[in-house]
């Protein structure tokens, strides 16, 4: 492990080799990835749903639902105004009920500019180890998250991992690669 990586994990070498390593920038892994956004929305019954990558330099949306505007096109955010960088740097379920207010995000442009008024989400942490970004769920107004909900969450945040790393395994198998180890 680096220097830096000891003290800004978005930046460890090997967590940004474990995110190159996977399958999650093609036409399918999209796909896959906006309906598990989807459930999220609708489980939460919240407009927006994401699937997270967070790279070095930016937010990069995996899987989306409910997203418009710049941000669709441009498939991301820079890192700094993301939400789900919080849970990368914890490896904790991140959850703010009143963006408006919140201490930390009250003065993010995506708060600010584009509206969130809620978010909460999971982490999205591989077998390795890393965690890549979030399965997160946005919403327009302040809301409350039970802790059943963040239960939830979490667990659809596991069963995208599941399916992520299932995705590596069996492109190495058709590929007759061997699995990389860590």
């Amino acid at each position: 492990m680096t220097h830096a990586s000891l003290t800004d994990p978005v930046i460890d070498l090997d967590r940004l080799a474990e995110i190159a390593d996977l399958d999650l920038f093609s036409e399918q892994a999209k796909a896959t990835l906006d309906q598990f956004a989807r459930r999220a929305a609708e489980r939460f019954d919240l407009p927006i749903g994401l699937v997270t990558i967070v790279l070095n330099d930016a937010q990069f949306l995996a899987g989306t639902h409910g997203v418009t505007g710049w941000i669709a096109e441009a498939e991301g955010t820079p890192v700094e105004w993301s939400f789900c960088v919080t849970s990368v740097r914890t490896r904790q379920v991140y959850v703010v009920p009143d963006a408006r207010i919140d201490e930390v995000q009250r003065d993010n442009p995506l708060v600010t500019i584009d509206g969130i008024g809620s978010y909460a989400g999971a982490p999205l942490i591989t077998s390795r180890g890393h965690v890549l970004g979030n399965t997160c769920v946005i919403g327009a107004t302040a809301r409350d998250f039970t802790p059943e909900e963040i239960g939830e969450l979490q667990r659809l945040a596991d069963e995208v991992v599941a399916e992520i790393e299932t995705t590596r395994l069996s492109a190495r198998a058709a590929a007759g690669s061997p699995a990389r180890r860590s």
